[in-house]
């Protein structure tokens, strides 16, 4: 407003990137309403990867483009600013996500610090809104020969969220019923397993899995939990379970085959 009145110019973009930068809403207001600053996206970015809610928020309600959230959900995710990314979701297009998914999680990957816990927040999260479909970009990330796929992104993908690990988890799940069984029959321990009901024998041997896939939270579990969990409901059900049932419905039958003052 001083340099207004005295005639002076100003960059009001670069100065809104200072404000936002110290969160100073009043002066990026000032910056809008009356400077005029029109350039959102370097300021939105970096406010996301810092994890500064209430600026992204402040931009947010102002307006932003479908394309400048997704390079803000980006940024949150490969800082793991699961916040800010779960803040920005619902106001990005569902259409959009889907054209850019694999986009995003291969940027975010790329520019992760050591940690991709926002990627796995945005699988946990089902941000395509179909289980099928996140679960489809995940393992084709994880299949392919792009080499422009951040080595531990891969490797991360591979091992928990792809097809492949799917197959793991069931595999681990088989073994682990065998090894139970083995218990069961074999062990020396003086209290004798087979003696116990069946719902505490059903619990000494999955709630480690029930509590993990808790713990694990969000909208899909990854597809090796999913796996074993798939497993874990055919053992205890003496029932074939296709292998694309939805995970929470296997942790509900889960539930009921358990001894409720263990949950």
């Amino acid at each position: 407003m001083i340099a207004e009145r005295n005639s002076l110019d100003i960059d009001v973009d670069l100065a809104l990137v200072f404000a936002s930068h110290y969160c100073k809403i009043g002066t990026m207001e000032c910056l809008v309403d009356e400077g005029h600053a029109v350039d959102f996206l370097g300021p939105l970015v970096r406010a996301s990867e810092r994890g500064c809610m209430q600026v992204v928020q402040w931009f947010v309600n102002r307006g932003c483009g479908d394309m400048e959230l997704c390079l803000a959900l980006t940024a949150a995710t490969s800082s793991s600013q699961v916040g800010i990314s779960a803040y920005l979701l619902p106001h990005i297009p569902q259409h959009v996500l889907a054209a850019l998914s694999i986009e995003i999680l291969k940027a975010a990957g790329e520019r992760s610090r050591g940690s991709l816990d926002g990627v796995a927040f945005l699988l946990r999260s089902d941000f395509l809104g179909d289980p099928a479909a996140t679960y489809a970009v995940a393992d084709s990330i994880a299949r392919s020969n792009d080499e422009t796929v951040a080595p531990e992104l891969r490797a991360f993908l591979l091992e928990q969220w792809s097809e492949a690990a799917f197959a793991e988890g069931l595999n681990s799940g088989q073994d682990h019923f065998v090894n139970f069984m083995r218990i069961l029959r074999r062990g020396c321990s003086p209290i004798c397993l087979m003696d116990l009901p069946p719902p505490l024998a059903a619990a000494i041997a999955y709630m480690p899995l029930y509590r993990e896939c808790m713990e694990a939270g969000g909208q899909l579990l990854s597809q090796k939990l999913r796996g074993q969990l798939v497993e874990a409901a055919r053992r205890i059900g003496g029932r074939w379970v296709d292998d694309d049932s939805h995970a929470y419905e296997l942790l509900e039958f889960l539930e009921r085959n358990l001894p409720r003052f263990i949950l």
